[in-house]
């Protein structure tokens, strides 16, 4: 009876692997990119904004911006509040 060897295994079949990690792992991006941009959203801006986070430093200064600014929910929000309209 023939024996498995793990290195032939590898070699006949590695690719299979890697391309199912590969796929994991655009899947798994994909979920944390939809779920960025829906949080993006709910806090009062364009969920185009999360592209500026995959680049180098500006990321840095949006994530800054955004969490010592007044989002646009709150204002709107307020001004609500105060019985006032809100100014686009």
């Amino acid at each position: 009876m023939d024996t498995i060897d793990s290195n032939q295994l590898a070699e006949d079949y590695g690719w299979l692997f890697g391309g199912v990690a590969v796929v994991a792992y655009v899947a798994v991006a994909v979920i944390f990119l939809v779920a960025y941009v829906r949080i993006i959203q709910k806090a009062g801006y364009s969920g185009w904004w999360v592209l500026v986070g995959l680049l180098p430093i500006l990321n840095v200064v949006m994530f800054l911006v955004f969490a010592f600014s007044r989002w646009p929910v709150l204002r709107e929000r307020d001004a609500l509040r105060a019985g006032g309209v809100y100014p686009r």
